[in-house]
């Protein structure tokens, strides 16, 4: 390792070398040049002779625009490159001529302004004879407040150390953000999404309070509808402004008539406006709407319309803002709700409707990565043709951000088809062929209504280069995806028989419990197969999706990771197996991708085709994943996932793994096949005790009583595996008073019990003997045939069980190896449930043949033995007689080691899997 680190630091230093040498020889060059000639070199010729060349110095690929990229015009100016790690802007550099006067306060708010828009940290400015950086972050109201560092012509070689932050490597390290940090705290200015919802959250409070009160009779929904078809058309109007579609209307306007004391009739001149722009544009954005009619004092108007400009030292350009900060600002728009009360009105987040709706906004990098793996790579296997164009659905589009990606990526496959891919200014063609895309290959639904007019909005401004008619995009409707009528009337005479070739998008997450009862009844009303147990929604969106997806079409969503291997989700892992490829998934674990929601997700990329020994790619992101550029690949045959429980996808399974699986399931029969399992009690009661009071603890007592009669255990009681359950506590148990209520047999009769929290090696079980009661942290076992008479179990299980003693199967639950199928096979969170431990497979064993029966009773004899000597541990305290102690845990230790030899020959595992085994716990 020392070896390697020694190599790296030398390429480091190489490379330094070799960039100081260049940058010297440029600055050679540069200086070497008449004065007249320098002072005549325009801004391409300083940019490609000597600017460029010291960023490609500095180890950047200028020549790559996926590292170095040419930015769009942006209005009033340009920035010219943005340098990016994984596709991502690190930092802007804006360049111009020799001699230019980089103090010149329009160019460096320019800089400053554009990058904060594009939510990137730094801009830099350059001349070559002088470089600027600035952290656009920093809230400064004088823009060279914000200037990190600068150099001089004279500066990169006296000062190169620094220069080098700059540079690829040190970029990607984000040596930048390290040393600003050092500075010192800055007040730092709202992420530019956060700044525009901040402002639209406010705007809407007091549009909606003026409008309630100077217009009687709309009821609440109408005014909030009448709020953001306003702030929808003002947005665009600024939009079109910013890309110099239309000159400044709405500051002119509001100037006039302040010029001409006529202010008050604001609201009268807005309508007038948008009748105009309605006449221009054809849109149902400016659709005469009830809206027009309505009056508001000019006060709130103004403020919104200077608002849209700048303000606080932050100029809003609507040009180059991003339409993932566009969309985070409406989706935060979205799940927010006006509340009055008799004092104020104000807008607040309602959980509700994010819980109700399973609202969670996706972030750009998981957007981007979606719609490149389905809609670029449908694009690169099928082509573009016109007749016949790529339809691509969102069926829960929110604010359209994944239609905009689609678009976007369908736009740019289909510009270079035709050669007409090219910065600058956009052309006929180019807005032709947009609104050919717009019109012929997006299609969104949402039952938001509220939501569809955003990503309407949203579209509308791909399109919007020319005052010239746009669509009224029919194809994002509102409606419900899982509703039949949605289908019957929605795309049916614009798509083939309601078919796709492309699925994309964030499906919403609601659990079967939080959903009103009469859509879960319709649900599991035999509509979808998928509907089992307690199901998720976002699983009848998959399953409504490959229904809907042509054959060959290909599906990617972001979803709960619970699609992987929850119990509930086992007939939509059937319907994928059954009818679909699956491409990849990316496995994001522990790492949350969604700021405000700790939901572990996953990325999964199907295809609705089926492939003998096809090979999923598992990609599981580092812990740093804002752009899926460092990343592990593994590959996993899909056929394997068809012979997991339940068909659970597991990632973890390579070919050995899943082949000792087989082997193991292949000698077996399961818990569940012999035993009644069931958690504890549930400590949650109806109705209040005799002392009036409902917690857990006056339903516990430490001493027995004739109403504390029962003894009682939880889950911290059993901390070690074979350990005895003591019980020193009672409960008060009447099973009508119980929130779930059990069956005495249940607690009474010899049982295993399981701990609902794994250990370190695996599961934590033991044998209780003495009738204890334990509480829902604590699972229980009961052979069937002890509970013959109960009615609980099948005459079948209860012949399974005969002959199995409880000692055996506990030293299998116990053993290594189910541990390690637990781990591999069963595990979906830290807690260990009923049906977990259903599916755990014990050795079946034929007691007609000595030699199994006398491997079971061994394996019996040897738990007894443990169970003993934890008994005589647990009585031992270290502190007594440390000798003891420790002579127990010696023994306790070799026959914990013998149970598992012995397991492992009662499977018949070879040594390479017990190799395994033992590697993997």
């Amino acid at each position: 390792m020392g070896n390697l680190n020694n190599e790296l630091v030398n390429l480091l230093n190489a490379n330094q070398e070799l960039a100081y040498t260049e940058i010297q020889r440029l600055i050679t060059q540069f200086k070497n040049l008449p004065a007249s000639q320098r002072k005549g070199l325009n801004e391409m010729q300083t940019r490609l002779g000597y600017i460029l060349p010291m960023f490609k110095a500095l180890g950047w690929d200028t020549s790559n625009i996926n590292e170095v990229s040419p930015e769009e015009k942006v209005s009033r100016g340009w920035v010219d490159f943005s340098f990016r790690i994984g596709n991502v802007p690190r930092y802007f550099l804006e360049t111009k001529k020799a001699n230019e006067d980089l103090n010149d306060p329009r160019w460096v708010k320019q800089a400053i302004d554009y990058a904060w828009t594009k939510s990137v940290t730094w801009a830099l400015l350059s001349d070559f004879e002088g470089l600027r950086v600035f952290n656009a972050e920093w809230k400064e109201s004088d823009p060279f407040r914000a200037q990190f560092f600068e150099f001089g012509l004279d500066d990169y070689l006296k000062d190169f150390e620094r220069l080098w932050w700059l540079s690829k490597a040190e970029t990607s390290a984000r040596r930048l953000d390290t040393e600003a940090e050092k500075v010192g705290r800055k007040i730092k200015r709202l992420p530019v999404s956060q700044n525009l919802f901040s402002d639209l959250k406010r705007w809407r409070e007091n549009l909606f309070k003026n409008y309630k009160a100077f217009n009687l009779g709309y009821s609440t929904a109408q005014v909030d509808e009448a709020v953001l078809r306003l702030l929808n058309r003002l947005i665009f109007t600024r939009t079109a402004e910013d890309r110099e579609v239309e000159e400044n209307r709405l500051q002119s306007l509001v100037r006039v008539l302040k010029d001409k004391k006529q202010i008050q009739i604001l609201d009268r001149e807005l309508a007038s406006l948008f009748r105009e722009l309605d006449g221009i544009y054809n849109s149902e954005l400016f659709a005469r709407h009830f809206s027009e009619e309505l009056q508001i004092p000019p006060t709130e108007l103004e403020e919104i319309i200077n608002g849209l400009y700048q303000k606080d030292f932050v100029r809003y350009n609507f040009n180059a803002l991003e339409a993932d900060v566009l969309g985070t600002a409406y989706e935060q728009y979205l799940g927010h709700i006006v509340a009055e009360n008799e004092t104020e009105t104000h807008v607040e987040e309602k959980r509700t409707k994010r819980k109700s709706q399973g609202i969670y906004y996706t972030p750009a990098f998981v957007t981007k990565y979606i719609v490149q793996q389905t809609v670029g790579k449908y694009l690169d296997e099928n082509g573009y043709n016109p007749s016949k164009p790529p339809r691509v659905l969102d069926m829960a589009c929110g604010s359209g951000s994944f239609l905009i990606e689609a678009f976007d990526v369908i736009d740019d496959f289909v510009a270079k088809q035709r050669g007409q891919a090219q910065k600058g200014e956009v052309d006929f063609y180019d807005r032709a062929r947009q609104l050919e895309v717009l019109q012929n290959c997006i299609f969104g639904v949402d039952k938001d209504k509220q939501a569809v007019e955003v990503a309407r909005l949203n579209l509308l401004l791909r399109g919007l280069h020319s005052r010239e008619k746009l669509p009224m995009l029919e194809n994002i409707s509102y409606a419900d995806s899982l509703k039949p009528e949605t289908w019957d009337w929605g795309f049916s005479q614009t798509t083939e028989n309601g078919v796709f070739d492309v699925i994309i998008g964030n499906p919403p997450y609601i659990r079967a419990e939080n959903m009103p009862r009469e859509e879960r009844d319709y649900y599991m009303s035999g509509v979808f197969e998928s509907a089992y147990g307690r199901f998720d929604i976002f699983i009848l969106f998959i399953e409504t999706a490959i229904k809907h997806l042509k054959e060959g079409g290909v599906l990617g969503f972001i979803i709960p990771r619970a699609l992987l291997n929850q119990n509930y989700a086992r007939e939509i892992r059937r319907i994928i197996l059954e009818k679909c490829t699956i491409e990849q998934i990316v496995d994001f674990e522990k790492n949350s991708v969604f700021d405000q929601a700790a939901i572990d997700t996953c990325i999964i990329v199907l295809k609705k085709a089926k492939q003998n020994n096809h090979e999923i790619r598992v990609i599981k992101p580092a812990d740093e994943i804002s752009d899926l550029s460092n990343v592990s690949i593994t590959h996993i045959l899909q056929d394997e996932f068809t012979r997991t429980p339940q068909f659970a996808f597991r990632l973890n399974l390579d070919n050995e793994a899943v082949n000792l699986v087989e082997h193991i399931k292949g000698k077996s029969l399961f818990v569940g096949d012999i035993c009644y399992v069931d958690m504890g009690l549930i400590a949650f009661y109806k109705e209040k005790n005799v002392e009036g009071v409902t917690s857990k603890e006056s339903y516990i007592s430490t001493k027995q009583s004739k109403k504390f009669s029962k003894p009682y255990a939880e889950g911290k009681d059993l901390q070690n595996r074979y350990q005895v359950l003591n019980s020193n506590r009672f409960i008060w148990y009447e099973p009508d008073s119980m929130h779930r209520p059990k069956f005495a047999e249940l607690f009474e009769n010899s049982k295993i019990v399981v701990s609902k929290i794994t250990g370190n090696q695996g599961l934590r079980a033991t044998i209780d003997e003495s009738g204890i009661y334990v509480e829902s942290t604590l699972n229980c076992c009961v052979l069937a045939n002890m509970l013959e008479t109960t009615g609980k179990v099948t005459s079948e299980s209860v012949e399974l069980s005969k002959g199995y003693a409880l000692e055996y199967l506990l030293g299998l639950v116990n053993s290594k190896l189910l541990g390690w199928y637990y781990k591999h096979l069963l595990m979906r969170s830290l807690d260990v449930y009923p049906d977990n431990v259903r599916q755990l497979p014990i050795r079946k064993i034929n007691f007609s043949n000595s030699t199994e029966k006398i491997a079971h009773d061994e394996i019996a004899k040897l738990v007894k033995n443990l169970l003993a000597l934890q008994k005589d541990r647990q009585a031992v305290r270290p502190e007594d007689d440390l000798d003891h102690a420790r002579k127990l845990d010696r023994r306790i230790k070799d026959i914990d080691s013998e149970i598992d030899k012995r397991v492992f020959k009662l499977y018949g595992l070879s040594d390479e899997e017990i190799k395994i085994v033992e590697g993997s716990l």
